[in-house]
């Protein structure tokens, strides 16, 4: 998925078909991301002047732990993009994020590896169940919570005692 400026300013004003299959080592140091299949990246590049715009569709499979319950999942992530990569932009501009300053060679390893890893979920687990508790909490309904702040501890009894009879002096 490299180019050189060259060959791509023979197809001025036209369109070159991308159809690549990339396999990824390793794509992210996050932990919870076990490994990723092969990556599917088709679309097309059209060559402008000073500018090349590439559009972009990846597909892949991403092997990732539950969340909740640490089982390897499959994670497919489908990701369309329009990239641009201009010839005058240089490496310290401030540009929009779908902006590339190129100079020799059109690369798009590093820009395919950077759209998967920005929509790798955070948190993914196959399970739609509302957790309901956990080792040493639960989930409580309102009047449950009301009911626990109502219950005094019984070493505590006679200071909520002396707190009631200040309040009522006050008043």
């Amino acid at each position: 998925m490299r180019w050189s400026l060259t060959q791509l300013k023979k197809f001025n004003q036209e369109s070159i078909a991308v159809n690549e299959k990339v396999q990824f080592g390793e794509i992210t140091d996050r932990k919870d991301v076990t490994s990723i299949e092969e990556t599917s990246v088709e679309g097309e590049i059209h060559v402008r002047n000073r500018q090349i715009s590439v559009d972009l569709t990846i597909d892949t499979v991403v092997n990732m732990l539950d969340s909740r319950t640490s089982e390897d999942i499959e994670v497919p992530l489908h990701i369309e993009s329009n990239e641009i990569f201009d010839e005058e932009a240089g490496e310290d501009d401030e540009l929009a994020e779908n902006v590339h300053p190129v100079t020799h060679t059109l690369d798009l390893e590093p820009v395919v590896r950077e759209l998967i890893v920005v929509n790798i979920p955070f948190v993914i687990t196959k399970s739609d169940e509302a957790l309901t508790g956990g080792k040493e909490w639960s989930v409580m309904t309102e009047e449950e919570l009301t009911q626990e702040e109502e219950d005094v501890d019984p070493r505590l009894a006679k200071l909520k005692s002396l707190l009631d009879d200040s309040e009522n002096k006050e008043e």
